[in-house]
């Protein structure tokens, strides 16, 4: 197997941590890769946690400010100067199923493609993260199909592969305007504007639970509260976050996308109101069956809740 290097963004979860790696162990992934952990400023003691129980896993250090994209950046970089030919991301949350690294290493090292597994709610068939396909200005998750590989237009980054020639050549991931949120989004579309194909593969499995609800609810149908609407939109965790979202959509849709982040922004206050000045029975009543996102929400959590219970 190509030589290959898995990089672990990381931030005070220390248990969810050493569980990843013990999971990776299991599974024998330590035979053929190398694992890069990038702690961003832990203060639970993942650090030394790992340099205990994992004294091969390579450990770079952030400040707290690097956040999701800049630490998987900075691992990147790290996986290119030590000769990596293959390069992962995983997140320290997804559970990949036994051989499902190996057999993503093989379709991407196979089809010279930025490749994705699929992550599901545990014990269902229901998507969370995977392959995404774009619909206007919005990119919806791709349902589970067993024995697919397929094209796509973007991927989430909790579980690719790709060789470490696509960073060569499109560079690293942008960190700086995209610090949280929709980095891995618009690295897949970098990469297909580049040539390279974009692919999810189904069979490629891996248990997930979303790690922040809000980014999954609706503003006008679901319990979020309604300050939270606004401050959502100035929260670099949150997938609103204005400034990222100014980013990316004027990145690659130009005009267009800008009146549309605009527009994302500044229909906010109109739908507070809304939650304010009409009960939400109501508004559940009248639209929960016309919108997407509600019926999303309502199947992961559902799903969610069967396995850990209620969130």
């Amino acid at each position: 197997m190509n030589r290959s290097a898995i990089v672990i963004p990381v931030h005070n979860r220390r248990a969810t941590t050493l569980a990843c790696l013990r999971h990776l162990a299991a599974d024998d992934v330590f035979a053929w890769a190398d694992v890069i952990v990038v702690d961003d400023g832990s203060t639970d003691g993942t650090t030394a946690a790992v340099r205990t129980e994992f004294p091969a896993v390579i450990i770079l250090a952030g400040d707290g400010n690097l956040w999701w994209t800049g630490a998987i950046a900075r691992g990147m970089k790290e996986a290119l100067t030590r000769g990596a030919e293959f390069i992962f991301w995983l997140n320290d949350d997804c559970t990949p199923a036994p051989g499902a690294l190996a057999r993503l290493h093989k379709i991407a090292a196979g089809r010279s493609a930025f490749v994705g597994g699929t992550c599901v709610i545990p014990g269902s068939d229901v998507v969370v993260y995977g392959g995404l396909r774009r619909r206007g200005f919005a990119f919806d998750l791709l349902p589970l199909r067993p024995g697919v590989v397929e094209s796509c237009d973007a991927l989430s980054g909790n579980l690719v592969c790709f060789p470490a020639g696509l960073a060569r050549h499109i560079g690293l991931p942008d960190a700086e305007h995209l610090p949280q949120t929709i980095g891995d989004i618009d690295y897949a579309l970098r990469a297909s504007q580049r040539g390279w194909p974009v692919l999810v593969a189904h069979d490629v499995t891996a248990e997930a639970v979303p790690n922040d609800w809000g980014n999954h609810a609706s503003w006008l149908l679901s319990d979020i509260a309604v300050l939270e609407i606004w401050r959502s939109a100035w929260r670099k965790r949150s997938y609103g976050y204005f400034p990222t979202q100014w980013i990316f959509f004027t990145r690659h849709w130009g005009l267009r996308g800008g009146i549309h982040a605009l527009w994302l922004l500044l229909k906010r206050p109109p739908l507070m109101l809304i939650r304010l000045v009409v009960p939400q029975r109501w508004l559940r009543r009248v639209w929960a069956r016309r919108s997407a996102t509600w019926q999303s929400e309502q199947r992961l959590r559902a799903a969610s809740n069967r396995v850990r219970g209620p969130s």
